[in-house]
């Protein structure tokens, strides 16, 4: 009888012993599992940062990029047109019509340029951005356009203007840029309308145009779609919703909701 109760008591000591140790282990491989995934939130973390921190540099570069360009066509290329316009001004030869008008014809062509590269430095510049603000970089912009023969072009603000962060700003003008370049070189459309609207706590932009639009589940896997991603980066560097919808032959329209 004490031969059986001893096997007992060393059944239930080993059974304890089994139980302890199994949940020993199981307290070890927990511990080890919420290091892991705390291992794992940290290394996604520095990874999303550090692909934050490289778009924004490639960003800061590109801007440093648009900046020299403007001063380059601002400072050498404008300054040597407006030379040619000088010299060909000053050249006397009244008694060859034919040669003056076309004299006064090429001095004309040379106005024209110079006003388009002039208009082209501003719009890569942020100066404008840094003097006027938002809503007068877009009213720059929409006048210089204007003065294509299509699209039209229709601007509207909605709101009282809030002034945002200089950076957000350029941003937002370099994402509109970007859209209605890819409304000029790929759409056909016959206008462009442009909305700006101040809200309570963000600021919505929206540009639609009449276009041919295009299958916005396959644009994915199309080669010419940089314009889109480098809206989408911008986007994203400024925390802004940014959604595009558009239907073959139905036109596009590219909406923006940057928070304040």
């Amino acid at each position: 009888m004490q031969d059986k109760e001893i096997v007992i008591s060393i059944v239930i000591i080993c059974t304890l012993l089994i139980i302890i140790l199994i949940g020993f282990i199981a307290v070890i491989l927990l511990l080890y599992q919420k290091k892991q995934n705390l291992f794992n939130a940290k290394l996604i973390g520095i990874k999303a940062n550090y692909d934050k921190e490289l778009l924004k540099t490639q960003l800061e570069i590109q801007e440093y990029t648009f900046q020299y360009i403007s001063r380059e066509i601002h400072d050498n290329i404008g300054q040597f047109i407006s030379l040619a316009k000088l010299q060909l001004n000053t050249l006397d030869i009244k008694e060859n019509s034919y040669a003056a008008q076309r004299i006064n014809d090429t001095v004309d062509l040379l106005t024209r340029a110079l006003d388009e590269l002039r208009d082209l430095s501003r719009s890569l510049s942020s100066e404008i951005i840094r003097n006027g603000g938002l809503t007068n970089a877009i009213e720059q912009l929409v006048i210089q356009l204007q003065k294509l023969t299509a699209p039209r072009v229709i601007y509207e603000l909605k709101g009282d203007y809030q002034f945002l962060d200089e950076q957000k700003e350029i941003f937002i003008l370099r994402i509109l840029q970007e859209a209605i370049s890819n409304v000029i070189r790929h759409s056909g459309a016959a206008s462009i309308h442009i909305t700006l609207t101040y809200e309570n706590n963000s600021l919505t932009m929206t540009i639609h145009d009449d276009g041919r639009g295009f299958d916005t589940s396959i644009i994915a896997t199309q080669k010419n779609t940089s314009g889109l991603s480098n809206m989408r980066k911008r986007a994203k560097m400024i925390d802004a919703g940014f959604q595009v919808d558009s239907i073959p032959n139905s036109g596009t329209g590219i909406t923006l909701i940057v928070p304040y």
